[in-house]
């Protein structure tokens, strides 16, 4: 077994407890990474009670290595998490859905926010990837609802091009219905 993959997600907290695991024989990742998933959606859920279950992806296989199509998500240390919707889309949370007309940008932004919270602290986020056109629709929601130009410059690559290496959160081909957290070791 890799040293980082020791703890399943279902095994951290329950399926009913705010998330659904699409793969549960990928969903292994470091305990860290566990309880950071674990606090994100808590932290979300206690603001918006009414949201509804998260999609959660892969992280990594029991033992960690190649895990299907995935560059990433070997050692434990990755996750795919879907977002959230003002309406929940048919098929959703068993798939992932794109972020249509019904993306719950103030939800989806907590989330996005209580992942960049960590980042400061050992084992906290490292980046976080998303496509930039949703990143253009949660800057736009974001700015408009107040949130200060300093913390939107910190989080997100938008409004800097697609190819800046600015922002917590950045540009990554294919990810238009999920986003894509990777943790720090530790």
């Amino acid at each position: 077994m890799h040293p980082l993959v020791r703890r399943q997600l279902r095994k951290a907290f329950p399926d009913g407890d705010g998330y659904w695991l699409r793969r549960p024989d990928k969903a292994f990742g470091a305990a860290h990474v566990v309880e950071n998933v674990r606090r994100a959606i808590v932290e979300v859920r206690k603001t918006y009670s009414d949201v509804h279950t998260l999609a959660i992806g892969d992280l990594s296989a029991e033992h960690g290595g190649q895990l299907g199509r995935h560059a990433s998500h070997q050692s434990g240390l990755d996750v795919d998490i879907g977002f959230y919707f003002t309406h929940k889309p048919d098929g959703y949370p068993e798939s992932f859905v794109g972020a249509n007309g019904d993306l719950d940008l103030e939800a989806t932004w907590a989330l996005i926010e209580a992942f960049a919270n960590t980042a400061n602290q050992s084992g906290g986020v490292q980046v976080i990837f998303l496509d930039h056109d949703v990143q253009a629709r949660l800057y736009r929601w974001a700015k408009s609802d107040g949130i200060s130009a300093d913390k939107l410059q910190t989080i997100l690559q938008y409004p800097r091009s697609a190819d800046s290496q600015a922002g917590l959160v950045r540009h990554w081909p294919s990810h238009t219905d999920h986003i894509h957290v990777r943790f720090k070791a530790q």
